[in-house]
């Protein structure tokens, strides 16, 4: 008489399942984890601000003005700007590094060679009044930082009076004006 052995094992089926559970956690994984990682930018852009905003009114405090925004050739935006998208963000970093900060923050992931000023263009964009009358201030009295999030609102911050031909804030970024004197 023979003897059948049982044989152990999964069907088919039973795998597929499994594999349909690993591919579905995978996808939550990945979503999760572009998540973390889009609020981790964000975070770093705010602080980056912040240490950015301390320097300039470092900056005003000695110069009573604030440092030019500038760009010579190739700018993504016009010749008062200053971006992290092009080279012209080695312009505010002269006038600021070192006296006033180690290092001049840039985006962590810009969008090099586009306008940040613009929708899913991400970077740093800094004008100062240099040429023309903004918020009621006199020349270079007068600043806007211009930032973009990825996660979440983004947040328009005023500092001091503006009330006549106010520059930004640009609906689609996020925003940090400041105005010395304005009227």
């Amino acid at each position: 008489m023979k003897s059948w052995a049982k044989q152990t094992g999964f069907t088919i089926v039973e795998l597929l399942i499994v594999i349909v559970i690993i591919g579905i956690l995978a996808a939550i994984t990945i979503v999760a984890y572009n998540g973390i990682q889009q609020r981790g930018r964000d975070a770093q852009r705010q602080s980056d601000i912040k240490t950015i905003t301390k320097a300039l009114e470092l900056y005003y405090l000695d110069n009573d003005k604030y440092p030019a925004g500038s760009c010579s050739s190739g700018c993504v935006i016009n010749g008062g700007w200053s971006t992290t998208n092009d080279g012209s963000w080695q312009n505010l970093a002269n006038a600021l590094v070192p006296k006033y900060i180690s290092a001049l923050p840039s985006d962590p992931s810009p969008s090099v060679g586009v306008s940040p000023l613009t929708v899913n263009n991400y970077g740093y964009a800094y004008f100062s009044n240099y040429s023309g009358n903004y918020c009621g201030t006199q020349l270079s009295q007068m600043y806007i930082l211009v930032y973009g999030l990825e996660s979440g609102s983004q947040q328009n911050t005023f500092v001091g009076a503006c009330t006549t031909t106010p520059l930004g804030p640009y609906a689609s970024k996020s925003n940090y004006r400041a105005a010395v004197g304005g009227s």
